[in-house]
């Protein structure tokens, strides 16, 4: 809930289009549509000075808001909503009617804001979300590999705990060049792997079709891309923490959590006084249970799963690598509670 204001401005934003509409105190509206493009925005820009609006408001609609909420947010003051917690009245539905309705709830404060952090936070986000999405490229080129592998009768993931170390990437080599066995042993060095030489040399004792050492070469030269751009985002990331040392030695402190971990936890909470207290924290998480109350009677479900995702995931990798991990005052903890 916010304060009534006298003037308001609604947005219905599209992919191509935005319908705006200014709703005053007196009732009286006045409504435009504008381009998506820069001069629409800056000319929305201009609309909503003009008018003398105090608040603006717009849903989050995929990622559409954004432009628009960048364009707006050094100029006045702009909410975002899910528009899950809007509830439209019934009758004829238009974009200009929608902006009307939000125009008119942003007038009176009738709304719940969505949290957008400044900028900045917004930027760096971008950094950590691209590079876990780059991380799981990776990932889905290696199983492929796995896959490709397992189903030819090569089980050297059974005898190499990484087949893309040093060792297990020669033994791959040599299999998708067509060398003999003897040579591809050849090429290992390393003391602890040879230990394991006559194992290995049953494990790849399969066959590879053409098409399936295609496949392979390409994933292969795939993972070495990604590898090098992995590295450029955690260069780049790391410079980006660097302003913000104490944060990140802080949450690091906690078992578990290293620098990728940490680095993620950071962008998505951004500054953490917006939280009330450690409750509003787990909740916007979405790692707060369900609560189904009727009659009286409380039942407490799944988790939410409402809020960001990435940070949501992090920490239950987090929890998942503190209980399977060495003993620890957290690990304590969640023993004696499970």
């Amino acid at each position: 809930m916010y304060p009534r204001v006298n003037i308001a401005c609604g947005l219905d934003i599209h992919k191509s289009s935005i319908s705006a509409a200014v709703y005053r105190s007196d009732g009286s509206f006045t409504t435009h549509r504008f381009s998506t493009l820069l001069d629409g925005l800056t000319a929305l820009r201009e609309w909503v000075v003009e008018n003398r609006c105090e608040r603006v408001l717009m849903e989050a609609t995929g990622v559409f808001w954004i432009p628009p909420y960048t364009a707006l947010e050094s100029s006045v003051e702009v909410y975002v909503v899910n528009p899950l917690s809007i509830k439209y009245l019934p009758g004829r539905k238009t974009d200009t009617l929608d902006a009307v309705w939000l125009a008119e709830i942003a007038l009176n404060g009738m709304f719940k804001a969505s949290y957008i952090p400044p900028r900045d936070v917004r930027e760096f986000r971008e950094l950590t979300r691209t590079h876990r999405k780059l991380v799981e490229e990776r990932t889905a080129h290696k199983n492929r590999i796995h896959k490709i592998l397992e189903r030819s009768g090569i089980r050297l993931s059974g005898v190499l705990s990484d087949i893309f170390g040093k060792s297990g990437l020669l033994v791959i080599t040599g299999l998708i060049e067509g060398k003999p066995i003897e040579q591809i042993l050849a090429t290992l060095h390393d003391s602890r792997i040879l230990k394991k030489r006559d194992a290995i040399e049953r494990a790849i004792c399969g066959d590879l079709g053409e098409n399936e050492v295609f496949i392979i070469q390409q994933s292969l030269e795939s993972i070495k891309h990604v590898n090098a751009q992995i590295a450029q985002y955690e260069e780049r990331i790391l410079r980006t923490l660097a302003r913000d040392e104490e944060s990140l030695q802080i949450v690091t402190s906690v078992p578990g959590i290293g620098f990728k971990v940490g680095a993620v936890i950071l962008a998505e909470i951004g500054n953490i006084r917006q939280f009330d207290g450690p409750k509003n924290l787990v909740s916007w998480a979405g790692l707060a249970p369900t609560v189904y109350e009727s009659a009286g009677k409380t039942a407490h479900g799944h988790i939410t799963k409402r809020g960001s995702k990435y940070l949501r995931t992090v920490l239950i990798e987090t929890a998942q690598v503190i209980a399977n991990g060495k003993p620890n005052r957290l690990k304590q903890f969640f023993l004696r509670i499970r």
